[in-house]
């Protein structure tokens, strides 16, 4: 089968969902899909606190479920933690074209629960990669597990990394994170290149500080827009969602 191309532009979004006790999984889905109709479908789909059978919430195979709700027709999903009946509790990957092969690599792990990061690799031309990652909140465990994401975008790839990384913009983990420099560094955070808006992201109650993130290689891509979907209140964070430009290896993305 030919590997469809990767257009110029493709919409992506982040959204740690809380495996939808805040509301329900229906209503999880009902939003995001009011908020990004038609032409403003999402593409890709980053998902934290998203489960499979586990033991809290809504017993199901919520990425099947969210997968087939929103349209999106590729998943996959990576369990970093486990219950006692065989549920999973991880990160997840939702996509508009199907997918070329899936990695999962369990995070340094000390204090907090077991992390891991989920790494996509698209059946397209070019293919893109997707790390989609639910950092630690223990600050010397966080920093240690971005040093190791940071390793799995590969440099000679396309690639985006995607998530709830449990820090600010001006930590030390969004520095690891970005790359050896803040201004120069091989990631850019699409929100400071393009962003609009209310740039905080957690908690939708009380919203306080922006964790969650989209960021794109430089010199493979240029952010274009990059916004907090504070319409959408099903969780206990909201959505991040940009538009993102593939662009020539030579030209400036900033």
């Amino acid at each position: 089968m030919t590997s469809p191309n990767l257009p110029l532009r493709l919409r992506v979004a982040t959204w740690n969902i809380r495996i939808g006790i805040e509301t329900s999984m229906a209503a999880v889905a009902d939003s995001f899909r009011a908020a990004f109709a038609g032409d403003d479908a999402i593409d890709l789909l980053a998902l934290q606190e998203v489960a499979v059978d586990w033991r809290m919430g809504e017993r199901m195979n919520q990425p099947a479920y969210l997968a087939a709700a929103l349209e999106l027709p590729y998943h996959a999903f990576a369990g970093s933690l486990t219950d006692h009946r065989g549920g999973r509790f991880g990160v997840a990957l939702l996509s508009r074209w199907p997918i070329a092969a899936v990695d999962t690599t369990l995070l340094p792990r000390d204090r907090d629960e077991q992390r891991s990061a989920l790494r996509v690799t698209l059946s397209t031309q070019p293919a893109l990669v997707v790390v989609n990652t639910h950092l630690s909140v223990d600050p010397d465990e966080r920093l240690q597990q971005a040093h190791m994401v940071r390793q799995l975008v590969d440099a000679s790839h396309p690639a985006l990394l995607m998530g709830d990384f449990n820090d600010t913009p001006d930590s030390s983990t969004l520095e690891a994170l970005r790359g050896p420099n803040v201004d120069h560094g091989p990631l850019v955070d699409a929100f400071d290149a393009a962003g609009r808006g209310d740039e905080l992201t957690f908690s939708v109650k009380a919203p306080n500080r922006r964790i969650d993130y989209i960021m794109a290689q430089r010199g493979w891509a240029r952010p274009r827009t990059c916004r907090v979907a504070t319409e959408v209140t099903t969780s206990d964070h909201f959505p991040v969602v940009a538009e993102i430009e593939r662009v020539d290896g030579h030209r400036s993305v900033v």
